[in-house]
């Protein structure tokens, strides 16, 4: 029999505040997700997950280290430089960190090619276009083949795409979603998580955005997809640059032509940095 999902949601989400570091929970206060929010004729049948699981909770096949808070983990907001805001966790829970773009259970870049979306791909074809300043890599999806090539060869110096992301946290970046859970995925957006679980997270979503654009400190914040780019104009941070505070604005990765088309993000990110007196971020 099915439940409601916004019954599974609280009683998932018990106590959710103690999986947050206490700096964040320091920061942000006492943020309150919006059970109410969330549809209550949404229904969940008994064979779907809700994932990532919970912080040490076992979800089989998972990443080592994967739960809905992870974006949190190993990165204090005071050295929060770059936000990326994606839309909701990878939609496989084999996949999905808890990190926004992060390629969970990913032995070696060529597995890439097994994800059905180009989403991934796409955003690594930037990253190594960033770093190496060759905007060859990533001018159309096309190009995936030829960046694939270039990594294993050894063409381009990058980590594994398992170490990518804990890279960026090192450096400053917070791997962000708009969503933290998900529990039924359409790519042109389900019901789930346009009147579940975005909804639900936006509280915490939007706590998070303030506090970091408030502080007076350089950052710079790069939302892809339509719920991100909401969730930064409800937060009051629009697309540009304003003092200290940047804000750049793509389509999903997803959408991997539209979004090749257009100026990198991540050179762009560190032109804002630099112009605002920050150092860069290695990509």
């Amino acid at each position: 029999m099915p439940v409601q999902l916004r019954s599974a949601m609280i009683e998932t989400l018990a106590g959710w505040h103690g999986d947050i570091a206490p700096a964040w929970r320091a920061a942000l206060g006492a943020v309150s997700l919006d059970f109410d929010a969330m549809d209550p004729t949404l229904e969940l049948e008994p064979w779907e997950p809700i994932f990532p699981a919970r912080r040490d909770k076992l979800f089989p096949g998972a990443p080592k280290g994967a739960h809905m808070l992870r974006a949190f983990d190993g990165i204090a907001p005071e050295d929060v430089r770059c936000v990326i805001l994606g839309q909701d966790p990878y939609p496989e829970p084999g996949f999905s960190t808890g990190r926004a773009f992060e390629a969970g259970n990913v032995a070696a870049w060529r597995e890439l090619d097994k994800m059905f979306s180009k989403s991934i791909r796409a955003f690594t074809q930037q990253i190594v276009a960033a770093r190496t300043g060759n905007l060859a890599y990533a001018q159309s999806f096309a190009d995936w083949p030829a960046t694939l090539a270039a990594i294993e060869d050894g063409k381009v110096d990058i980590e594994s795409a398992d170490a990518l992301a804990q890279r960026w946290v090192d450096d400053g970046v917070l791997l962000l979603n708009a969503s933290l859970t998900l529990s039924r995925f359409k790519v042109e957006i389900d019901a789930h998580q346009s009147r579940g679980h975005l909804p639900l997270w936006r509280p915490l979503m939007l706590q998070v955005l303030r506090h970091l654009a408030g502080r007076r400190a350089p950052i710079v914040f790069i939302g892809f997809g339509d719920a991100a780019a909401q969730t930064l104009a409800l937060a009051g941070i629009t697309e540009g640059q304003h003092a200290l505070c940047a804000c750049i604005v793509r389509d999903h990765p997803a959408r991997a032509d539209a979004v090749l088309a257009l100026e990198n993000p991540f050179l762009l990110c560190n032109q804002y940095l630099e112009a605002m007196g920050a150092k860069p971020v290695a990509w």
